[in-house]
C-alpha cells in the first residue's frame, strides 16, 4: 500500500464574516438569536382578473347583445340577466356611453325591419334607463336588416340577426 504525503494547503483570506465566527461575534453566535428579526412574508394586493364583460369590452368594444323572438322587440326573460351585467358594468364605469344598435332578420320589407330594429333598441334603452343607468349616456340606433350577424336563409340564422347590440364608446 502506497501512502500519501500530505497536501500543503496555501493561504487562503478569509472574509470578515469568517473571522467574526471563529472569534464568536457573529450575528449567529450563540446568544445572539435574539436580536434576530424574523422575516415576513410581503403581502401584495391580490391581481384581480378582470372581469367576463370587461374582457369583452376591451377586445369587441361591445356589451352583452340580447336576442328577441321573431317579430317582437320585449325583452325575452332569458336576455334580462344579460341586460342587468350590461347595466351594472355601465353603472361602475360612469365615464362610458353606450349606443343600442337594433337589429332585425331579413324577413320584412326595409321600412319595417327599421321600424321594428328601433322598437327593440328601444325597449332595451329602457330596460336599462330602469335599472338605474343615465339616459343620457345611452342613444339608439336602428339598422334594420342592413348589418346581419349571419347571411344564410334558415331559422338558426335568422335568429342570430334578431338582436340589440350594445357598443361602448369612450
Amino acid at each position: 500500500m502506497k501512502m500519501t504525503e500530505p497536501v500543503k494547503s496555501e493561504p487562503v483570506m478569509t472574509s470578515k464574516v469568517e473571522k467574526e465566527n471563529k472569534a464568536g461575534s457573529s450575528p449567529m453566535a450563540e446568544g445572539s438569536a435574539e436580536k434576530m428579526v424574523k422575516a415576513e412574508p410581503v403581502k401584495s394586493e391580490p391581481v384581480m382578473a378582470k372581469d367576463e364583460l370587461t374582457a369583452l369590452v376591451e377586445k369587441e368594444g361591445k356589451l352583452y347583445t340580447i336576442y328577441f323572438e321573431f317579430d317582437r322587440s320585449f325583452i325575452r326573460d332569458d336576455m334580462k340577466s344579460f341586460l342587468e351585467k350590461n347595466a351594472a358594468w355601465l353603472k361602475k364605469n360612469s365615464a362610458v356611453k353606450v349606443k343600442i344598435e337594433g337589429h332585425c332578420d331579413e324577413r320584412g320589407s326595409n321600412e319595417y325591419n327599421i321600424a321594428l330594429g328601433d322598437r327593440r333598441a328601444q325597449s332595451a334603452n329602457k330596460y336599462l334607463v330602469n335599472l338605474g343607468v343615465d339616459a343620457s349616456r345611452v342613444s339608439t340606433v336602428s339598422y334594420g336588416e342592413e348589418k346581419s350577424a349571419c347571411s344564410a336563409h334558415g331559422e338558426d340564422c335568422w335568429s342570430k340577426n334578431r338582436r340589440a347590440e350594445f357598443v361602448v364608446a369612450r
